[in-house]
């Protein structure tokens, strides 16, 4: 009975530190670690950079053509957040 009880302390002993070794190694939630901000965007601090042409001022050059706000607009929708819409009833709009 002595052996029993002896055995079975060491094996729990054994087991409760390898099971704290492993949870030591383990990142169940992951470090975060800090780092200086790195400011990429004054790289051109003295031109005006965009995807269109840019004035000096700071403004964009837009020509609008042909809006006629009676005219029939086309719409054709096949999604409306992410769910297709190929069974909706139609509407009719007077």
């Amino acid at each position: 009975m002595k052996t029993d009880f002896y055995t079975k302390a060491v094996l729990t002993i054994i087991a409760v530190c390898l099971t704290v070794l492993t949870l030591q190694n383990v990142d169940i939630i992951p470090k975060a670690y800090a780092a200086e901000k790195k400011n990429n965007l004054n790289t051109i601090p003295d031109k005006n950079y965009a995807l269109v042409p840019v004035n000096e001022n700071g403004t964009i050059d837009v020509v609008i053509r042909g809006i006629n706000t009676s005219d029939e607009l086309d719409v054709n929708i096949d999604e409306v957040g992410g769910m297709s819409v190929y069974r909706a009833i139609p509407v009719r709009n007077e």
